[in-house]
């Protein structure tokens, strides 16, 4: 009985690729995982139920897996054939039961959490802005060939996360629960890193869109680095209304009073505006990012947890009126 109980551990076990992090490779556990993905930008991992769908993973993104990487799958073909584990991988996870346990719970309570968050029905705003424009020339370029971040550098009371360039990466995201509705509840989120003394979640000012929350994410984030005299600064965002708006549309709007090219009003003149304001100057050098959401990089899952939660902020908020 004992000897079918591990073997069905060591077959059910999940191998967790990371494609891009400190060191690619597969890894049993989540706190390896974790080890090569937290605070690295651009970070892509994911759990799969066989070595070999985790490996094809990897591949899949640009990743190499060696023999020599910190994998901690064994070469053992769990895989394909049920076989009698070694009594050293059985020793191992007898040890290492408990931790594994409640690492494999928490990777369960995530992967529901953002299940759910994948499975809530967002209404786009309805943004004539993002179409119906002209083409200026661009006002400030986006990111290419991102490099990661390589150290922490410490800038007024605080340390950041910094690539070789010499900017400080950020992550900032809008939410909104009913966007497009009268019950809309929006909120902001900015992360710097893990337990970051300045990672912030808001509920929005003005209207409660998703777009609101990702404009004012970037205003905030500019003006904390710029408090902190932060001089270079990678904004990484999932909106692609956001980077064009700003890279593109932005001045024309400006030098037509706001107006698009129908004569209609731009929604986002307020938030916009603060914006720009923020840009102003050249106090700070900007980098503009686009990153997919809800792909596993991590920053990215980090700034959505903190605008879902000034999501919630403006909800109470609202309630208490």
């Amino acid at each position: 009985m004992i000897r079918n109980l591990l073997r069905g551990l060591v077959l059910n076990m999940p191998f967790y690729a990371v494609a891009k992090g400190r060191t690619v490779g597969v890894y049993l556990t989540w706190p390896e995982c974790q080890r090569q993905v937290t605070g690295f930008t651009g970070a892509k991992y994911k759990k799969f139920p066989t070595r070999q769908q985790a490996e094809t993973f990897i591949r899949e993104n640009g990743g190499s897996i060696s023999s020599s990487s910190s994998d901690s799958a064994s070469n053992s073909s769990v895989d394909s054939q049920p076989v009698c584990p070694p009594t050293q991988s059985v020793r191992v996870l007898i040890d290492n039961y408990d931790g594994i346990n409640a690492a494999c719970s928490r990777i369960e309570s995530m992967k529901r959490e953002l299940d759910e968050l994948r499975s809530t029905v967002v209404v786009p705003c309805s943004a004539p802005e993002e179409s119906d424009v002209p083409r200026p020339a661009k006002r400030k370029k986006t990111a290419s060939a991102l490099k990661p971040v390589t150290k922490l550098e410490k800038y007024g009371s605080y340390s950041f996360l910094q690539d070789a360039d010499g900017y400080v990466h950020v992550y900032t995201d809008g939410s909104c629960e009913g966007n497009g509705t009268a019950a809309a509840c929006a909120g902001l989120g900015v992360y710097f890193g893990e337990g970051h003394a300045l990672n912030t979640s808001k509920p929005v000012s003005g209207r409660a869109t998703n777009n609101c929350g990702e404009i004012q994410a970037a205003s905030l984030a500019i003006r904390l680095a710029k408090e902190n005299g932060i001089k270079r600064l990678i904004i990484n965002t999932d909106s692609k209304f956001l980077i064009d708006s700003i890279t593109k549309w932005v001045p024309n709007w400006k030098r037509n009073q706001w107006k698009l090219s129908t004569g209609k009003p731009v929604k986002n003149q307020v938030d916009f505006e603060e914006l720009d304001r923020e840009l102003a100057g050249n106090k700070i050098e900007i980098k503009w990012n686009h990153v997919d959401a809800h792909c596993g990089i991590l920053g990215n899952e980090r700034a959505d947890a903190l605008a879902r939660e000034g999501s919630a902020m403006f909800r109470r908020l609202k309630a208490a009126r």
